[in-house]
């Protein structure tokens, strides 16, 4: 049952969203509800050893903690290092040695398992030179099973693309890439310390097609700061034009961690930049995108990223890296630790740099799953979710499915289908007890500032 009425409810997912850092995928259990999991390794471990013998799958991502400079639209753990010199040079290489070790712990339980998908973001792992994304591989490789031709994404920055980069990322593996673009407007770039040649992205872009790169996806933000209507949208219109295998539409999500909040700074009201995005993907509709998941369009119902999308279904991610998530299926979630000094201490003497998390069941997994479909889709495959977890929605969820339809919602044999976007009324119909009672005691101690 509901343990709060529905404006406390709205003003607790309010509380709970200053308290999410992580800047991924809405969680379940929300991150606002995590517990802390300092020296817990032999927890973690033994979690994946479940979540494993359940579904013999899993991805894996990497975070690369560094950035020529920070941007002040970025909420991320990053540490600014330069774009060449010897502080650059130090960091990679004391960043391979910590990763090393931190794989290290994982690899003897994920012996037996190859990787399905490889993801590289950060940060700009396009800072590496050839010669340590050569490393960065071969470290990856001797540690886990991954298998040729498993989709393997990188994230890179426009202005680092140059033939040899290209070379190397081809002969690692990589098929697919994230050019974080952002904007391509001068002065929006200015306003937000960003440093990126405009003409580079379009150049990027036939030169990853030139080496056979064919998956490019470009993002871009909404609502930045200093960014009007008419500027998004003629970015829109010039990434259309170059026609890519997919688009990332993001918005600004201006926590407290972002340079442009800790000047005072805000962001627009929350319906106008929405108003604005839906705009966008009308745009690439009519250019002959397909809707991929909450934030993306692709040409081709494959242009996506395998590794973050259909994330409802039994998809398992192992996160390396500050800041890292990882989702071990049908067992927990957890963070790790974010700064790269005190991620870097603990890896070395062989401990879990995990930080938050939480024990997630298969009911857990079922309502991520629920909760997700419905808020992405406006509906739920009810034959996919019996396919995917076992057991039949309306058996599980009684209770939400009968509070869903007093609501509007409609219950056939295949779907369960919302009339409207009921965000806030989604998450009061599942949110379990337990859940609420952690997050309520979170928002005290940020509150009291322990």
């Amino acid at each position: 049952m509901m343990q709060l009425k529905e404006t406390a409810f709205d003003a607790f997912l309010a509380a709970l969203k200053r308290l999410d850092y992580t800047g991924y995928a809405e969680q379940y259990p929300p991150f606002g509800s995590w517990e802390d999991f300092t020296g817990r390794r032999e927890e973690i471990l033994a979690a994946w050893r479940e979540s494993l013998a359940r579904v013999k799958e899993a991805g894996l991502f990497v975070n690369i903690p560094f950035c020529r400079s920070r941007c002040r639209f970025c909420f991320l753990p990053v540490t600014p290092i330069g774009s060449s010199g010897p502080a650059r040079k130090r960091s990679f290489s004391l960043y391979l040695e910590a990763l090393d070790a931190e794989a290290s712990i994982f690899s003897p339980v994920f012996k037996k398992i190859k990787m399905s998908t490889l993801y590289i973001g950060g940060g700009t792992p396009s800072l590496m030179t050839p010669a340590e994304t050569s490393s960065f591989f071969a470290l990856l490789r001797a540690r886990f099973d991954l298998p040729q031709g498993c989709q393997t994404v990188l994230e890179l920055h426009p202005d680092d693309v140059t033939a040899e980069k290209l070379s190397v990322y081809k002969a690692c593996g990589v098929n697919r890439v994230c050019i974080g673009v952002q904007s391509m407007d001068e002065g929006v770039l200015a306003k937000n310390a960003r440093r990126q040649g405009l003409g580079r992205v379009a150049k990027a872009h036939a030169a990853l097609k030139a080496h056979g790169i064919n998956g490019v996806n470009i993002d871009l933000i909404c609502g930045l700061p200093g960014q009007e209507k008419a500027s998004f949208l003629r970015d829109l219109s010039e990434v259309i034009a170059l026609r890519p295998d997919q688009v990332h539409l993001n918005t600004f999500i201006n926590t407290p961690y972002t340079l442009h909040a800790k000047a005072g700074g805000r962001s627009g009201a929350e319906v106008a930049v929405e108003a604005v995005r839906s705009e966008g993907f009308r745009l690439l509709s009519e250019a002959g995108y397909q809707k991929i998941d909450s934030d993306s369009m692709g040409l081709t119902p494959g242009s996506r990223n395998r590794q973050s999308a259909d994330l409802s279904g039994k998809r398992s991610v192992l996160g390396l890296g500050p800041g890292a998530v990882s989702r071990a299926f049908g067992a927990g979630r957890y963070i790790n630790r974010t700064d790269w000094p005190g991620y870097r201490e603990l890896v070395l003497k062989g401990f879990s740099p995990a930080v938050k998390g939480v024990a997630c069941g298969p009911r857990e997994e079922m309502i991520y799953s629920a909760i997700t479909q419905l808020t992405d889709n406006l509906s739920l495959n009810l034959a996919e979710f019996k396919r995917v977890h076992g057991k039949s929605f309306t058996g599980v969820f009684p209770y939400e499915a009968a509070e869903l339809g007093r609501a509007g919602a409609v219950l056939s044999g295949r779907s369960l289908k919302l009339p409207k976007n009921m965000w806030g009324l989604v998450r009061r119909v599942f949110y379990q007890p337990g859940v609420i009672s952690r997050g309520l005691a979170n928002i005290r101690s940020m509150k009291q500032g322990r």
